[in-house]
C-alpha cells in the first residue's frame, strides 16, 4: 500500500510506461491511452531472486497477470480490449470468445464454452469474492445471459483463466473471470455519458474531499433496445428485453491499508410470445413465457498491512437473485392462454473470507485463506398435471446450508527463470457432507529471454446447481420426494502443457495442449444418455430426478495463438483450437457433449490512425485536438453445434417430436461463420473526449443455424437461424 506516485502534464495519446524498482522485475505497460480523464494503475511487481542483469522473458512484462500464482492457461485483458474488439460490445464474456479454446453458445447470449465444458463451469469473481451470474435474464444454475451487468467502463486490468487454475479458485471446472473494479479519481471529478447497444448510461467518479484520497466511482445504465427496435433494427426476435443496472466502488485508504465497498445490481424482464415468424430466435411455438429477474451484490474488502512483507485481507459480501417465470400454453389459433408452469424463486449467498499473504523472501511466497458461504434459497415451481387436474411441485423448499472453502498456495522461485506454484484446496457442502481435497501444481521455466515452457495440473470439483439437489418427484398429488439431495460434486483432473515464444515488434506465439478427465458427473439411475455435463447453454433447462454421480467426461485439445498486442496503432490475433469433448451417461455409451464443435478459429485485428499527436501544440501554445480513427475486424469460424436426430415415423405417429436417444448429439450443424467490423472516431480535446463507433455484426448476413425442430403436424423440419446482419452505433462523451 506504499508507493503512491503521480505524473503530471502527460500529453494526450498513447504512451509506454516503464517502472523499475531495485530488487524487482521491471514492469512495462505499453499502449496506455491518455484521454481527457486521468488514469490510475495498481501495479504489482515481482521480486528478483538475485540482483543480476534482467533475465525475464522479453515481452511478458506487458502481459503480466494480476495474479502471479497462475502458471498458464490464462490471459490478462484491459478495459480497452473489451471495447475495441469487433463484436465484443463492451462485454467481457463476448470479448473472451476471441481467445483460443473459447466460443460462444449462440448469438443471443454471452455464455462461453471453455475447452468443451458446459458454461455452468465458469466462475465470476469480483474484487476477490465469487459473485452470482452477472447477467440480465439469467436463470439459476447458468453463467450467461443476453446482456452483461459487468460494465466495462468500471473495470481495470483483469484476468481470464481457462483451466488448471491455482488453489484460491474453486467450485468451478471450466474457467474463471477474476475481475477488478477501478478506483475513482481521488483528485478531481470526472464524468462519462454513453448511448449504444447496451443502453443509455452515465458514470461519475471523484474524491470525497480535497484533503482525503478516498474516492468513488458509480455507473448507471438503462436499456435502449426498445428504442432501437422501434427504429427498425432487427435483433432476430420480436421479444425485446428491458433492463437497468447499477455498479459502484467506494475506496477508503487509511494508515497501513485500504477499505473498499463495491457492488452491482440489475432488474430485467422479457416476454417470449408465441410467434408465427419461423425465424424468430425466441419463438415459443404455442406458448407465451414471461420472465423477470432481479440480482444484487454488495461486498467489502479490508486490507491491512502487518509488516513490510505481509498483510491480511478480510472480505465479506451478500448477494441475492430472484426469478419469476410463467408459461402459458395456447390453442392452435394462439388464443386462450392456460398457465401450465410457474416458478418463483430466490437464491442468495453470504460470503466471509479471511486471507493471509506473506512474501517470506525473494524465493518464497505464501497465500492462505478460507471462504465460508452461507447459501440460502427459496425454490418453488410447479407444473400442471392433467392426470391430477392440479399443479404438482417440482421444487418447494425454503432452507439454507454452508459451503466451506479453505486453501493454501505456495510459490517457490528456484531461480529468476524457474518458478513453482503449488497448493491445496478443500471444499465441504454441509447439505449432504460432500467434500473434496484438491491438489494444484504448476511449473514455469523461462529458458531464455524469448522462450518459456510451462506445466500445470489441477484437481477441481463443483457442486451442482441448487435446483438439482432439491428436484422433487411426485408420488401423488400431495406427496413428493427429493432423490437428488445426496449428490456429490462433479470432479475434474486437468493437465496443461504450454510453450511461449516471443519475437521482435511485440509478436507472441503461444501453444497449449490439454487433457481434462471429468468423473462423478450426475447421470440418471436408469440407463440413458443424459448427463448434467450438457447443462447450461439453454435459456432454461429442466433437470430429471433420480441422478447419481456415475458419469464421466473427457476434453482433449490443442490451442495455438499468434498475437501482436497494439503497438504503434497495429494489433492482431490469430488463433485456432482442435478439440474433442465427449461423455458417458448411465447407458455406458460414449457421446459427444452438446459443446463438441471440434474446432474454433479467430482472426481479428485493427489499425488506428492518429492525427496531431506528434505535434500536439498550436503556434500559440494551446493543445490541438487529437483525432483517432480506428478500424477493427473479426473473422470467426467454429465447428457447428450438436443436435440429436429426430425419429420421424415415431414423431408422426405420436404427434410430437421424438428424438433418437440412441444417437445423442450425433448430428452436427454446418460450421458457424461470422464476420464483424468496427469503426470508431475519437476527438480528444483538453477537457472533453468524444467518441463515435459503429459495430457491424455479421456483415455477410450469414445464416448460421440456431436450432432445428420437427413439426409432426406438417411433417416439415423448422430451421431457426441466428442473428443476421446487425448494425449498431454508439456515442461516448468523457469530461
Amino acid at each position: 500500500f506504499d508507493g503512491l506516485f503521480r505524473i503530471d502534464d502527460i500529453p494526450s495519446g498513447r504512451h509506454t510506461i516503464r517502472i523499475t524498482v531495485f530488487g524487482y522485475q521491471p514492469v512495462e505497460m505499453q499502449n496506455v491511452e491518455v484521454l481527457t480523464k486521468e488514469l490510475s494503475f495498481d501495479v504489482k511487481m515481482v521480486g528478483l531472486v538475485k540482483e543480476i542483469e534482467e533475465v525475464v522473458v522479453s515481452g511478458t512484462k506487458t502481459e503480466e497477470l494480476t495474479n502471479n500464482m497462475v502458471t498458464n492457461s490464462a490471459r490478462s485483458f484491459s478495459i480497452e480490449e473489451s471495447q475495441r474488439y469487433a463484436g465484443s460490445l463492451g462485454d467481457v464474456a463476448r470479448m473472451a470468445q476471441n481467445f483460443a479454446g473459447v466460443q460462444g453458445a449462440d448469438d443471443s447470449r454471452n455464455d462461453i464454452i471453455v475447452r468443451g465444458n458446459s458454461p455452468t463451469g465458469v466462475l465470476y469473481r469480483l474484487e476477490g469474492i465469487d459473485i452470482p451470474n452477472p447477467n440480465h435474464f439469467a436463470n439459476f444454475g447458468t453463467t450467461g445471459g443476453p446482456i452483461s451487468m459487468i460494465n466495462a467502463n468500471m473495470l481495470q486490468k483483469s484476468d481470464f483463466l481457462t483451466g488448471a487454475f491455482p488453489a484460491e479458485y474453486g467450485n468451478a471446472l471450466a474457467g474463471v473471470f477474476d475481475l477488478h473494479f477501478k478506483n475513482g479519481n481521488s483528485d478531481k471529478f470526472e464524468f462519462l455519458a454513453q448511448v449504444g447497444f447496451n443502453g443509455f448510461e452515465g458514470m461519475a467518479e471523484g474524491p470525497f474531499s480535497k484533503k482525503y484520497k478516498g474516492s468513488f466511482a458509480v455507473n448507471y445504465r438503462y436499456s435502449a433496445l426498445g428504442l432501437l427496435a422501434a427504429m427498425g433494427v432487427n435483433f432476430g426476435t420480436s421479444s425485446i428485453p428491458k433492463y437497468q443496472d447499477l455498479t459502484f466502488k467506494l475506496n477508503f485508504p487509511h494508515k497501513g491499508g485500504v477499505t473498499s465497498i463495491f457492488g452491482l445490481g440489475g432488474i430485467s424482464n422479457i416476454d417470449l410470445l408465441a410467434s408465427a415468424t419461423e425465424d424468430d430466435l425466441f419463438s415459443t411455438g404455442g406458448d407465451n413465457t414471461y420472465f423477470s429477474g432481479k440480482t444484487g451484490f454488495v461486498g467489502v474488502n479490508h486490507k491491512q498491512r502487518i509488516n513490510a512483507n505481509s498483510f491480511l485481507v478480510l472480505n465479506a459480501g451478500i448477494q441475492a437473485a430472484t426469478n419469476l417465470i410463467q408459461n402459458d400454453s395456447l390453442d392452435a389459433q394462439l388464443q386462450n392462454p392456460f398457465t401450465d408452469y410457474i416458478k418463483d424463486a430466490l437464491q442468495g449467498k453470504q460470503t466471509t473470507g479471511l486471507h493471509y499473504i506473506n512474501k517470506l523472501n525473494s524465493r518464497h511466497y505464501i497465500k492462505a485463506g478460507a471462504f465460508a458461504d452461507l447459501l440460502f434459497f427459496q425454490l418453488q415451481d410447479s407444473v400442471w398435471r392433467n392426470e391430477y387436474q392440479a399443479f404438482v411441485d417440482l421444487h418447494n423448499i425454503k432452507s439454507s446450508t454452508w459451503l466451506l472453502r479453505p486453501y493454501l498456495s505456495y510459490q517457490f522461485k528456484l531461480s529468476d527463470n524457474i518458478t513453482m506454484n503449488a497448493g491445496l484446496y478443500y471444499q465441504l457442502l454441509a447439505l449432504n457432507s460432500a467434500w473434496n481435497l484438491e491438489p494444484r501444481f504448476g511449473m514455469l521455466w523461462a529458458m531464455n529471454k524469448k522462450n518459456k515452457l510451462s506445466f500445470s495440473y489441477g484437481y477441481h470439483s463443483q457442486m451442482q446447481p441448487l435446483e438439482v439437489y432439491f428436484r422433487e418427484t411426485d408420488l401423488s398429488a400431495t406427496t413428493t420426494i427429493q432423490p437428488n439431495r445426496d449428490l456429490g460434486f462433479t470432479k475434474s483432473q486437468h493437465l496443461v502443457l504450454g510453450y511461449d515464444t516471443y519475437f521482435k515488434y511485440g509478436l507472441h506465439l503461444k501453444m497449449e495442449v490439454y487433457s481434462q478427465f471429468i468423473h462423478d458427473a450426475p447421470v440418471e439411475v436408469k440407463s440413458s444418455g443424459y448427463s448434467l455435463l450438457n447443462f447450461g447453454a439453454a435459456f432454461y433447462s429442466r433437470v430429471p430426478d433420480s441422478l447419481v454421480n456415475k458419469g464421466t467426461g473427457r476434453n482433449v485439445g490443442l490451442e495455438i495463438t499468434f498475437e501482436k498486442r497494439m503497438v504503434k496503432g497495429v494489433y492482431f490475433m490469430i488463433n485456432g483450437s482442435l478439440f474433442q469433448s465427449t461423455y458417458e451417461g448411465s447407458d455406458g455409451q460414449t457421446h459427444s457433449t452438446g459443446f463438441n464443435g471440434n474446432f474454433t478459429s479467430n482472426i481479428l485485428g485493427g489499425y488506428e490512425f492518429r492525427f496531431n499527436e506528434k505535434s500536439p501544440l498550436k503556434a500559440n501554445g494551446k493543445p490541438k485536438t487529437i483525432i483517432a480513427l480506428a478500424a477493427d475486424i473479426k473473422f470467426v469460424l467454429n465447428g457447428g453445434g450438436r443436435y440429436t436426430p429426430v425419429l420421424v415415423d415415431e414423431s408422426l405417429a405420436a404427434g410430437e417430436e421424438i428424438l433418437d436417444t440412441q444417437r445423442i448429439n450425433e448430428g452436427q450443424y454446418p460450421a458457424y461463420f461470422k464476420l464483424n467490423t468496427r469503426i470508431s472516431l475519437k476527438f480528444i480535446h483538453k477537457r472533453v473526449t468524444q467518441e463515435m463507433a459503429f459495430d457491424l455484426q455479421n456483415i455477410t448476413n450469414q445464416r448460421n443455424i440456431f436450432y432445428r425442430s420437427f413439426d409432426p403436424a406438417s411433417g416439415q423440419t423448422k430451421t431457426v437461424y441466428q442473428t443476421g446482419f446487425l448494425p449498431l452505433g454508439s456515442f461516448r462523451l468523457i469530461f
